[in-house]
């Protein structure tokens, strides 16, 4: 048995919750799902190992969501004799990938039922909303209905998943969601930008840091990543312009830590950002478990470090290439 290491471990906001501060986002694993909506084939036996080897490096917070393909059976499966020795938090709003969101009653008890059921349990620690389009959702009725599940001990916490950070902003005013989960990375500073860090700090709502890796570009110094993903990889629809902004970033951003690999610096960052519950890599394989766990022992990035990510940031538009617009 490999032997555990001090992977560290923070609240889930006010929730009551703790969790690892390295997660196991589950995405990846579920496996080819349709269209470009996937990081392509992947091993069920090798995800499996994946998933082990996370729990006994100290892992305790594992992501997915029932859209995720074969994610949600896998979790329930590796951890049916350890479940309450885990955390799950699994989300709602999509029927499949790219299709109309259904936030209604019917959906998302169907959708709880759905997951309960490929988890192996019956609870979920963490039930978020997925994307959802807050303003113009009926809300008051969404959170009757996540309200009376929580109440029958069918969910633990509720939180947000967001498309944008921006979006995170008007999840504070509900004052019943434990968590927002938005993308957060060196490369992807938004939330930092609109005071979505600071301010969930403030009120006590733990983020999780969601593409800590930026979709696996903070992951080869920027030198070795091919561009040309596979038809099945949700990457390859992404202008190349972007990915190769992108490629450049991770060039620029191995040089502020040399000494570490850009992975687990990029890891770092993250949980040197106050207001960070938990971080979520896609960990598909052991080695990339072995590997991002050892982020948690590292030393949290100095101010000055944590300016120079800043400053490189700034200094090439944020990473973002703007499009054209269509013609008139």
């Amino acid at each position: 048995m490999l032997g555990k290491i001090s992977v560290k471990y923070r609240p889930l906001g006010a929730s009551g919750i703790i969790v690892s501060e390295i997660g196991f986002g589950g995405w990846g694993i579920g496996g080819v799902t349709p269209g470009p909506t996937s990081y392509g084939p992947t091993d069920d036996n090798e995800s499996r190992r994946a998933l082990e080897t996370a729990f006994d490096k100290g892992i305790n917070y594992y992501d997915t969501a029932s859209v995720y393909g074969k994610s949600e059976e896998l979790i329930g499966k590796t951890f049916r004799d350890k479940r309450d020795q885990v955390v799950i938090g699994t989300k709602v709003g999509f029927l499949e990938h790219h299709t109309p969101q259904d936030f209604s009653q019917k959906n998302i008890v169907a959708t709880l039922e759905k997951s309960l059921n490929n988890l192996g349990t019956d609870y979920i620690d963490l039930y978020q909303l997925h994307n959802p389009d807050i303003p113009n959702l009926p809300m008051d009725e969404i959170i009757d209905t996540l309200n009376g599940l929580k109440t029958r001990g069918l969910i633990r916490a509720l939180g947000v998943s967001v498309k944008h950070p921006n979006h995170g902003l008007t999840v504070f005013k509900y004052g019943i969601f434990s968590s927002i989960q938005a993308n957060l990375s060196m490369i992807d500073q938004r939330a930092i930008d609109n005071n979505l860090m600071e301010l969930a700090e403030e009120q006590s709502v733990g983020v999780i840091g969601r593409t800590p890796l930026n979709f696996g570009f903070l992951t080869d110094n920027g030198k070795t990543m091919s561009l040309d993903f596979s038809p099945q990889d949700h990457r390859s629809v992404w202008p190349m312009k972007q990915r190769e902004a992108w490629q450049k970033a991770a060039r620029l951003l191995s040089e502020v830590a040399p000494e570490y690999p850009l992975a687990q610096l990029a890891l770092c960052y993250c949980l040197s950002i106050a207001g960070v519950s938990t971080v979520i890599p896609g960990l598909l394989t052991v080695n990339d478990v072995l590997e991002n766990t050892l982020a948690s022992s590292l030393p949290r990035l100095s101010p000055d470090q944590m300016d120079q990510i800043r400053q490189i940031y700034n200094e090439n538009d944020q990473f973002f290439v703007q499009q054209p617009r269509p013609p008139q």
